[in-house]
């Protein structure tokens, strides 16, 4: 792939997904703030339900199409046929599963509906992934782009009518549902038309045993990440109430949304540094290494900090109808150091060749994960949920670090020193905000924060200007 070409779709990728994510939040604003956590939380369940079960419809198949079809294009067509063979009969045995488990249960009536529909949503952008895979093996993420933003734009549009006009959140999982088809048919024309792939499920011995013996790693990962992301909604709403998971929603979103613009941009930068550097030069790789760690902590921790310290004024000015969740978004914006700084310990792991320590170490979080909330949340709901995933996000990142000083030699001095003077500064934001949120709206206090601990920073030496450049470049 030309330099060209990857700078083409870093732009066209990264602009939807940055549109995506804007629209995806006010969205989500929008919902939370017009349905009463029940029913948010009803709404979440659902998806989260039918989620869970989503990867025993791709089993890490998808992955595997991209990565085989990039190193012989030629072969891309026949893959995707043999993983259509497989993968259509996998999808009904999944929706068979997910209804089974449902109705067996003693959720209502009202919210196993959501669930049967949510279920066709799964199903649907699971395909839709795996169309999307063999243009990632292309490299050609354009179509994908215009996808990802038409995706969003409908669930936007449809779903804020059906909110306005009926405020059911049946008629929010129709909206999710138009988008999904939308995004499936537009994959499958695109593969007829611009690809003229044959899309007819083949059952070629060969291959098919060439896929299964290179599934099982890709699988379990996406077994350890599903179960990660969705338990706690899904444990919560069978051990407390779909209130408890409406209110746990809220902050959860507002950690995600931060992750998923803040490191998620470090790593698609520092993750094939890491790689060269890995091959080429350990001193560099400690040395890029010690860099993404100072400025994800320069970032985090007075991010947590205003989070923590503004949990009140937030919920009250932007959710206030979820007011009791302010000690639960407390106890989660304390994750958020340790969520940034696991992203160069889990790339570092990925770039240097030690995926099973990446898979081990998350294999570990999801049994933390699970086992505590299934001990915390029957005692202290939500808020239990909270505390499970702060103990989950620190062990993980000490894991990975337990995996990561044995490629690279840790520079300790530089972290302790960067770490006091952020703290230094941070400690000044606090006294900043605390004494002017008493008097200033929380959309003035928070940029009035950010400024005084930059200046501050600045003037301890833990920042200089001209490394805005540095970050930029």
């Amino acid at each position: 792939m030309t330099e060209r070409t990857l700078a083409r779709n870093t732009t066209y990728y990264t602009a939807a997904l940055t549109v995506q994510k804007i629209l995806s939040f006010v969205y989500f604003w929008f919902i939370s703030s017009r349905l009463f956590p029940d029913q948010l939380g009803q709404y979440v369940f659902a998806l989260s339900f039918a989620s869970l079960f989503s990867i025993l419809i791709d089993l890490g198949l998808s992955p595997v199409l991209t990565r085989e079809a990039a190193k012989k294009d030629e072969d891309s067509n026949n893959l995707l046929a043999n993983i259509l063979g497989i993968k259509i009969p996998l999808a009904i045995i999944t929706l068979l599963v997910i209804w089974l488990v449902i109705t067996l249960s003693s959720k209502p009536e009202s919210v196993k509906m959501l669930v049967y529909l949510a279920s066709f949503v799964t199903l649907l952008d699971s395909f839709s992934l795996t169309f999307w895979m063999v243009f990632r093996a292309k490299h050609n993420l354009k179509f994908e782009s215009i996808a990802t933003i038409f995706v969003q734009s409908i669930i936007f549009v449809l779903g804020l009518t059906a909110l306005f006009l009926s405020g059911s959140i049946f008629n929010l999982i129709l909206a999710l549902l138009a988008a999904s088809i939308f995004n499936f048919l537009f994959g499958l024309s695109l593969l007829k038309i611009k690809l003229k792939f044959s899309l007819k499920p083949r059952y070629h011995l060969e291959t098919i045993i060439k896929l299964l013996k290179i599934m099982p790693a890709f699988a379990l990962a996406g077994i350890f990440v599903k179960i990660y992301n969705v338990s706690d909604s899904v444990l919560l709403s069978f051990l407390a109430s779909d209130q408890a998971v409406g209110l746990y929603s809220v902050p959860y979103k507002v950690i995600l949304a931060f992750q998923q613009i803040i490191p998620v941009a470090f790593a698609a930068v520092i993750f094939p540094a890491f790689s060269y550097y890995y091959v080429h030069s350990k001193e560099k790789l400690e040395e890029s290494f010690t860099k993404a760690y100072r400025y994800l902590l320069i970032i985090s921790i007075p991010l947590s900090a205003g989070l923590v310290f503004l949990a009140e004024p937030i919920i009250v000015t932007i959710w206030p109808n979820y007011q009791p969740v302010i000690n639960t978004f407390t106890i989660m914006s304390l994750a958020l150091p340790f969520i940034f700084l696991a992203f160069p310990t889990g790339y570092m792991l990925n770039a240097c060749d030690r995926q099973r320590n990446t898979t081990f170490v998350r294999g570990v979080g999801v049994v933390l994960s699970v086992a505590f909330n299934l001990i915390l949340i029957p005692w202290l709901g939500y808020f239990g949920a909270g505390i499970t995933f702060l103990i989950t996000n620190v062990a993980l990142l000490f894991l990975d670090f337990w995996f990561v000083k044995k490629i690279i030699k840790i520079n300790w001095a530089v972290f302790v020193k960067i770490f006091g003077q952020v703290l230094l500064a941070t400690l000044a934001m606090v006294v900043i905000i605390l004494s002017l949120s008493k008097n200033l709206n929380i959309f003035l206090v928070a940029p009035i924060g950010a400024i005084s601990y930059f200046a501050c920073l600045y003037l301890l030496g833990g920042f200089k200007f001209a490394e805005f450049k540095f970050i930029k470049s």
